[in-house]
């Protein structure tokens, strides 16, 4: 069971890192996308804004939730000697996953959805990086996400031995 678990945990590290940095989750307007790399490149920007009073909350929430989600894959690693810490950060990126599952397809989030997409949204580097592929609604990006979520979930549960 150990070889399988490590196994699992690498392979939900690789999805989770794809899904944040190299594969959008949406494109937006005039050529922008979506994506963990959008947010780290507005993250200055972000950090320094003013939000308005109906949304602060919401904005400081997703602001502590999307740096944890950057840093999220690696983290993952740590479920090979602490699954708490493996779970936890197993939880974010599925977390993102569902989240923009349920902006594409729902009302449910309210003024979350705005605050989500401007947070996230940045033109590509070289017009390439981030990636976009499109798969029904979403981009492949959400996909990885949460495939590296739920396996690391999964991963991180199995004893070590």
């Amino acid at each position: 069971m150990g070889v399988a678990r490590t196994l699992i945990i690498i392979i939900a590290a690789v999805l989770t890192l794809l899904g944040t940095w190299v594969f959008a989750l949406f494109p937006f307007i005039f050529g922008t996308l979506g994506s963990g790399l959008g947010f780290a490149m507005n993250l200055p920007v972000i950090i320094t804004a003013t939000p308005t009073a109906d949304v602060v909350v919401v904005f400081y929430l997703l602001l502590v939730l999307f740096i944890a989600w950057l840093a999220s894959g690696v983290l993952q690693l740590i479920g090979l000697k602490s699954r708490i810490v493996g779970i936890i950060f197993s939880l974010i990126p599925l977390a993102i996953g569902l989240m923009f599952v349920l902006l594409v397809y729902t009302e449910v989030l309210g003024d979350m959805s705005l605050v989500f997409f401007f947070m996230t949204v940045a033109d590509p580097i070289s017009e390439f990086f981030p990636m976009y592929i499109e798969l029904g609604d979403m981009g492949l990006g959400v996909y990885l996400l949460l495939a590296g979520g739920v396996l690391g979930v999964i991963g991180s549960s199995l004893p070590k031995e």
